[in-house]
């Protein structure tokens, strides 16, 4: 005769590994509620997987260039707010010292505190920062671009300082020009200073410095050799890339900068009136081209921010996309988990149950 015989030990095993299957199947459920995505993705979807890694990829690159775009638009929202206060500051400085154009005036000292006023403002702002990187650097984002028009503690000359040797050197010893021909040598002299150069090339005799070193202090406009430096640009997509830095360096800044330092270099109501008209001339001159070249720059950085804002525009649209596709993979129906949830803690508490019956099983129960 057969008997059919299974031990309580056995039977007692067989329960435990089913309540630690469940207990397990219940820990990822849990979790599953709680991420929003299946435990095991790769599992969960099989096939599939291959095409989520995929989108995830891309989801990853596009989720870098939307905080790019970002980044870019915060720092040319900087640079158009910084450039359009120069504007301002500089226009009315060019009204103030065009009222001087038809005779000399007698408020002229007047005009050079307040050329002087300007100056410290647009240096100021020329050294504006976003974080630690200077907007008008160029590629050298970790230092202000601007010497400060008194000078700093490294030793050279003041900008200041160099813009008056520089007069005095073509005017043969006075502070001011007091002829025609000495104001045209003061204009050529500054303009060799605020040149563009190599720099490599040494400044023109007798100057000792330049524009760039005795003022500004960035990347160079030209390497050594004479081809020009690279420019900050920025990558908002992988087909786009915005050169969008401008430096304290460009043309237009040294133009206005030189017809600015001749405003507040010397007091031109007490120049001779035969060196006076030209020497205003140049300096309004040079103030308005200046800032007319500046006004462009800033409409053509206008239009770059455009253009940064569509494209993050279409990489958040992307993002989202790929949001609602990633999830539809990766994704569990909470309702289902909590479901399964519920049947899996039953399951454990009637495991549990008979696990707690068979434990109280004697053989004497039955002798």
């Amino acid at each position: 005769m057969l008997y059919n015989a299974l031990s309580t030990l056995g039977m007692s095993r067989t329960l435990q590994s089913t309540m630690t299957r469940q207990q397990l199947d219940l820990t990822r459920a849990n979790e599953e509620v709680a991420t929003g995505i299946h435990a095991d993705v790769a599992a969960t979807i099989g096939a599939g997987t291959g095409r989520d890694i995929a989108l995830r990829n891309l989801f990853d690159r596009t989720d870098e260039y939307v905080k790019t775009t970002d980044l870019l638009d915060g720092r040319m929202k900087m640079m158009d707010s910084a450039m359009t206060s120069i504007l301002t500051s500089g226009t009315d400085l060019l009204a103030a010292a065009s009222t001087g154009l038809g005779q000399q005036s007698p408020t002229g000292s007047s005009l050079q505190i307040r050329a002087r006023g300007v100056l410290d403002q647009v240096v100021g702002l020329l050294n504006a920062s976003a974080g630690n990187v200077y907007l008008f650097a160029g590629t050298a984002l970790d230092q202000p671009p601007m010497r400060n028009v008194d000078g700093d503690k490294s030793g050279l000359r003041a900008p200041m300082q160099i813009v008056r040797d520089a007069i005095q050197s073509a005017t043969g010893g006075p502070a001011m020009p007091t002829t025609a021909a000495e104001t045209a040598a003061v204009v050529a002299r500054l303009d060799d200073l605020f040149a563009v150069r190599d720099p490599a090339t040494p400044a023109p005799a007798p100057l000792t410095d330049t524009f760039e070193g005795g003022f500004y202090t960035g990347t160079t406009a030209l390497q050594p050799g004479g081809t020009a430096s690279p420019r900050v640009s920025g990558q908002p997509a992988d087909s786009a890339a915005i050169a969008y830095g401008v430096q304290a360096n460009d043309p237009m800044m040294r133009q206005m900068l030189e017809g600015i330092y001749m405003l507040a270099a010397v007091d031109s109501s007490k120049m001779d009136v035969d060196a006076y008209p030209d020497y205003i001339k140049t300096a309004v001159d040079k103030l308005s081209g200046g800032l007319g070249k500046l006004r462009e720059a800033t409409a053509q950085l206008g239009i770059q921010r455009a253009q940064v804002a569509t494209l993050a525009e279409q990489h958040k649209t992307q993002k989202s996309i790929l949001s609602l596709q990633i999830d539809t993979l990766e994704g569990v129906d909470p309702y289902e988990a909590s479901t399964r949830i519920t049947q899996l803690e039953a399951q454990i508490d009637a495991t549990s149950s008979a696990t707690a019956r068979i434990a109280k099983l004697r053989l004497t129960n039955y002798l």
